[in-house]
């Protein structure tokens, strides 16, 4: 199973101030990029945005209702979660990387995944499967000066998704 671990903002919602029932709505060719990674790869989605907190249930239905690219599928537990999972003391050790390998620790089935975020709140050892969204204002298709996942996010995204060799 290929897993498209996704933020929201800073990758789909960037500058764009109208609004639905769910909230802002994200930026179409920002979204037209996410379809194009889901068509070229087949790869199921799990939110690991703060949007999370809308609940699994409620992110599905935006999917549908906003006729949004790909399968939402879940969503990753929360730092203060996972820290109590693995025995941490202190929740604000836990990095949105470890919520996404403790994601991956639950669901065996993972061969490929790649993580998609405006931020680089990753393990070291995950650098290889991350594609970031900020700081890009060289791409033709940044919004909001440099965020957004570009034509060039999306292209290594497929890459990271479709290679043979899978987990690490």
């Amino acid at each position: 199973m290929k897993v498209i671990f996704l933020d929201i903002d800073g990758v789909l919602n960037v500058e764009l101030s109208e609004r639905d029932a769910y909230g802002k709505l994200f930026h179409p060719h920002l979204v037209d990029n996410l379809r194009h990674i889901v068509e070229q790869t087949g790869a199921d989605i799990v939110i690991t945005s703060t949007w999370k907190s809308k609940g699994l249930k409620t992110l599905q239905n935006m999917w549908r209702y906003r006729n949004l690219p790909g399968r939402v599928i879940d969503v990753t537990q929360y730092c203060d979660e996972v820290a109590h999972e693995q025995g941490i003391q202190y929740y604000d050790q836990i990095t949105r990387g470890h919520e996404v390998q403790h994601w991956i620790n639950k669901n065996p089935r993972v061969t490929n995944w790649v993580m998609i975020d405006d931020d680089l709140d990753i393990m070291p050892e995950q650098r290889s499967n991350f594609v970031r969204t900020a700081n890009n204002k060289h791409h033709s298709d940044s919004v909001d000066i440099g965020f957004g996942l570009t034509k060039i996010c999306a292209e290594k995204a497929i890459k990271i998704l479709n290679i043979k060799n899978g987990i690490k």
